[in-house]
C-alpha cells in the first residue's frame, strides 16, 4: 500500500534485545506495519537507505546524537525505546542521565518502562510530556501469558541453580579493559571519580562472585549450576567454574528463557533479580560483599539477603528442599511497586502499547499536528561520516574501517549481527503461542531505492506476513 506506514527498529544487543523487539515488530506488522530490523551498527547506512515513517532507537546519547539529527533532517520520525530503561542508580539519576546527553529535544516519541521513569521525566523536563508514555519493555511480555509459552526451552534440564553476573565494565566482551569502561561511564554522565570507584569495587565483587561460584558447585556436587554472564562480558573469563563437572557457563539464549527453568537465581546487582520475581523464581543476593556504589537498589529490594557465604549454603539447600522461610516483612509489597515504578505492568502488553504510541505518532505527523522545530546540523565528525558513508557506499566503508579499525571494534560489530533464521524462529514461536493465528517470516529488506542500495548493508530484516 502506498500508504502504508514504515517503522525501523534499531536492535541494540541482540542477546538481550532481539525476541522483545521481534515481538514489537509482530504486533506493528499485524496492524499493517512495514516492519525493517536493523542492527545497530548499521543503522547510520539503511535507515537513510530505507527512509521510514518513523526509526525507534535504542537511547539518546552523545554517540548517536548526529545519526538521530541526520534521521531528522531526512524528515524521519524519531521515537526512542531505551534499552537500557532502568539504568543508573534510580529514576531521578536515569531522567537527568538521559537529558545530559542531549538530542531529546529532536525526538517526537519516548517510551520509557515505567511510572517511576515517566514521572522523573516530567519533574526534569527530559521530554515534553506529550511526547513521553510508559509502555513497559517489550522484552518482558514474555513473563506473561501468551508470550510466556513462547519462551524456548534452554539446552540443560530444568532444576539447575542460576548464577547471573553483572561486571561488564571490569570483565568486558567488547573493549579492552576498565579505562576504556571508565572513559564509556564518564561520557553516559557520571563523574570521573565515582566511575573508577565503580570499576574498583566492581573488580573485587566479580573475584567473590567467581569464587563462590566454585564453591557452590563443589559443595553441591549433584546440582547443576548454570553461570550466564552479562551479555556484554567476556565468557572465557569464567572457565575455571566451567571446568567443574556440575557447572556450565553460557550466554545464548535470553536471561528469561533461563530464569524460567531455574530453580533459584543468585546474584549481585543484577536486574534479572527482578525478572525472577516476575517469573515466580526466588532470587538470592550476594550482600556481605556489596558497596554503596555497585548496589541497585530494585535488584536488592524484591531478593533475599544473604549476608555471609555460609548463609548462602543454606539458603541454597532450603531452596532446593522447597523450605525457604517465609519472606521478610515488605519483601512482597516491594515486589509489586518496583514492578510498577520500573516496568509498568507484567501484562503481556508492553508491545502493544508501544505499538498504539508509534501509530499515533505517524498518524499525528501525517496530519501536521506534531511540527517539528528546525534541526541543527550534525557535528563536523557526522558530516564527514555521512559523506564518506555516501560516497563510498556500504561495502567499500567497511573495508576503509576494517583497514583503519581495530579487531576489538570488528569483534563488537559482529556481536550486533542478528541472522534471517534466529529471527524466523522467534517468530515462529510467537506465532505458535499468538491466539490470532497468522504467520510472519523475515526477509532482506527491500524498498530500497536503486539510488541507495549501495549505501545498504543488506543485514536489515523486514517482517511480512506468510501466504
Amino acid at each position: 500500500m502506498a500508504d502504508q506506514p514504515h517503522v525501523c527498529l534499531i536492535v541494540d544487543n541482540p542477546l538481550r534485545d532481539l525476541e522483545g523487539l521481534v515481538l514489537l515488530g509482530r504486533q506493528l506488522a499485524a496492524r499493517g506495519v512495514k516492519v525493517t530490523l536493523v542492527p545497530m551498527y548499521e543503522q547510520g547506512f539503511d535507515v537513510l537507505a530505507l527512509r521510514p515513517d518513523l526509526v525507534l532507537v535504542n537511547y539518546t546519547r552523545p554517540n548517536n546524537a548526529d545519526l538521530i539529527k541526520s534521521y531528522k533532517r531526512a524528515g524521519i520520525l524519531v521515537g526512542v525505546l531505551d534499552t537500557e530503561g532502568i539504568g543508573g542508580k534510580n529514576s531521578d539519576q536515569f531522567a537527568e542521565m538521559v537529558k545530559s546527553a542531549g538530542c531529546t529535544e529532536l525526538v517526537d516519541l519516548y517510551c520509557v518502562w515505567g511510572q517511576a521513569q515517566h514521572a522523573a521525566f516530567l519533574k526534569h523536563g527530559t521530554v515534553p510530556a506529550e511526547l513521553l508514555h510508559a509502555t513497559g519493555c517489550p522484552r518482558y511480555d514474555f513473563c506473561a501469558a501468551p508470550w510466556r509459552a513462547a519462551l524456548p526451552k534452554p539446552p540443560v534440564a530444568p532444576g539447575y541453580v542460576l548464577i547471573n553476573t553483572n561486571f561488564p565494565t571490569v570483565n568486558p566482551r567488547f573493549s579492552t579493559g576498565s579505562s576504556h569502561e571508565e572513559e564509556a561511564m564518564v561520557q553516559a554522565g557520571f563523574t570521573r571519580d565515582f566511575a573508577r570507584e565503580f570499576i574498583a569495587d566492581s573488580t573485587r565483587a566479580y573475584r567473590a562472585v567467581l569464587d563462590t561460584s566454585v564453591k557452590l558447585a563443589t559443595h553441591f556436587p549433584e546440582i547443576q549450576f548454570v553461570l550466564r554472564p552479562h551479555p556484554f562480558e567476556n565468557l572465557q573469563s569464567y572457565d575455571g567454574f566451567a571446568k567443574l563437572p556440575n557447572a556450565k557457563v553460557l550466554q545464548s539464549g535470553t536471561s528469561l528463557e533461563w530464569i524460567s527453568s531455574a530453580r533459584l537465581l543468585i546474584h549481585q546487582n543484577c536486574s534479572t533479580a527482578i525478572e525472577a520475581t516476575m517469573l515466580n523464581v526466588e532470587p538470592l543476593s550476594m550482600e556481605w560483599f556489596n558497596t554503596p556504589a555497585l548496589r541497585l537498589q530494585a535488584a536488592t529490594s524484591v531478593s533475599r539477603s544473604v549476608g555471609s557465604e555460609a548463609d548462602l549454603l543454606d539458603l541454597v539447600k532450603r531452596g532446593l528442599d522447597d523450605r525457604l522461610p517465609p519472606l521478610a516483612n515488605g519483601t512482597d509489597e516491594a515486589r509489586r511497586r518496583i514492578v510498577t515504578d520500573l516496568y509498568t505492568a507484567v501484562d503481556g502488553a508492553s508491545a502493544s502499547r508501544v505499538t498504539d504510541v508509534v501509530l499515533r505518532t505517524i498518524s499525528a505527523a501525517r496530519r501536521g499536528v506534531r511540527v517539528t522545530t528546525s534541526t541543527p546540523p550534525p557535528s563536523a565528525r557526522g558530516l564527514l561520516v555521512g559523506a564518506v558513508r555516501r560516497t563510498l557506499g556500504y561495502k567499500a566503508s567497511a573495508v576503509l574501517r576494517r583497514g583503519l579499525g581495530s579487531a576489538e571494534t570488528e569483534h563488537r560489530r559482529g556481536g550486533k549481527t542478528f541472522a534471517q533464521d534466529v529471527v524466523n524462529a522467534v517468530l515462529g514461536r510467537i506465532d505458535a503461542a499468538s491466539a490470532d493465528g497468522r504467520n510472519f517470516v523475515a526477509q532482506r529488506a527491500t524498498g530500497i531505492s536503486r539510488r541507495t542500495t549501495r549505501t545498504a548493508s543488506g543485514l536489515s530484516l523486514q517482517l511480512t506476513e506468510a501466504n
